[in-house]
């Protein structure tokens, strides 16, 4: 139900703007509580060299770097 309602919230509410694709599958960790790891290809015009003029901007380039660091976590 959980996965069910963040998938709804996600792809067909287009919290991400709209969604051409997705694929998700569905983990137990070794407590067997169970986790998702998603995909989802955004269905919009931006193409490489448009980003690479964008990360030009001081102000697009901080924010996407604040944006990364906060969604990329790692552990041992």
């Amino acid at each position: 139900m959980l996965i069910s309602s963040i998938l709804k919230c996600m792809v067909e509410k287009g919290v991400l703007g709209p969604i051409k694709v997705y694929f998700g599958t569905v983990e137990n960790q070794g407590r067997g509580s169970l986790h998702l790891h998603v995909l989802m290809w955004l269905d919009h015009d931006l193409i490489p060299s448009q980003l690479k003029e964008s990360v030009k901007n001081e102000e697009f380039r901080n924010g996407l770097l604040g944006y990364l660091e906060d969604i990329i976590k790692q552990d041992l």
